[in-house]
Order: structure tokens, then C-alpha cells, then sequence
């Protein structure tokens, strides 16, 4: 499977950073989907096109305080989630544990994009074959 068949959803409440993110993956040949809350994300999970990926901010209406991690992690235990964060923005919340990565918001997203990467290899091994193009960026 090539990245450009790789369905990975951002979800953040923020719409300039959604279509910043939007950007740094398609330009890394990702197919890239956006929503901004609960509602939004579920949709497009329950949609008939997959998603290999879910890059979650806790910072997203109804993030942790609301139970939306544990809903997505709960009813989409095969879908990985990495979450895309501040870390004074995490709590003790047990469902922390069941991410696949937690990555610290910064201006690059260089960090973001490398832990995708490596959990996508982690979860789909024959998903991407190399990421020799994913160090062109670094």
C-alpha cells in the first residue's frame, strides 16, 4: 500500500491549525480528513471509507474532560490515536495508556510527522515501505 492510499483524520479544534496539519500531511502524500469535534470525528469514522490513523488534541471539545477519547478508543480499539498536545493539557486520565503515542504541540511538526510514521509502521507493517521520503522533509 502506498502513503497516498494512508487515511489519516486530525482532530482539532482549531481550524488554522487543522489545515496547518492538513498541509505538512498531504504533503507527505497522505490522505488527509479533518474535524473539529466528537460529532465530526464519529461521522467520518462510521463512514465507509477507512481510517488507518487519528491524530487527536486534547484540546478538542469534549477531548478528555468529555469522554471523547475514551468513546474513540473504546468503540475503535483497531484505529491507532496519537495525541497531539500540550502536556499541561493532559490529566491523569486512564485512558491515556491506550494511545498509540502522545506528541507535544510545538511550531514544528516534524515530531507530529515522524510519530506518525513510526506508528503506522507499527500497526499496518506492510502499509509503507520505507520512509526514506519522509527524511527528505527532516
Amino acid at each position: 500500500m502506498q502513503r497516498t492510499e494512508v487515511r489519516i483524520l486530525i482532530v482539532e479544534r482549531n481550524r488554522r491549525m487543522r489545515d496547518f496539519l492538513r498541509r505538512e500531511f498531504s504533503r507527505r502524500n497522505f490522505i488527509v480528513e479533518d474535524a473539529g469535534n466528537g460529532n465530526e470525528l464519529f461521522s467520518k469514522l462510521d463512514s465507509d471509507t477507512p481510517t488507518h490513523l487519528v491524530v487527536l488534541a486534547v484540546n478538542t471539545p469534549e477531548g478528555l474532560d468529555g469522554g471523547l477519547l475514551q468513546q474513540l478508543v473504546t468503540n475503535y480499539p483497531n484505529i491507532p490515536v496519537i495525541l497531539h498536545s500540550y502536556l499541561e493539557e493532559l490529566s491523569e486520565d486512564p485512558f491515556l495508556q491506550k494511545v498509540a503515542a502522545m506528541v507535544e504541540k510545538s511550531g514544528n511538526p516534524e515530531n507530529l510527522t515522524r510519530m506518525v510514521s513510526v506508528v503506522l509502521k507499527r500497526y499496518y507493517p506492510d502499509l509503507i515501505e520505507d520512509d526514506e521520503s519522509e527524511n527528505s522533509y527532516v
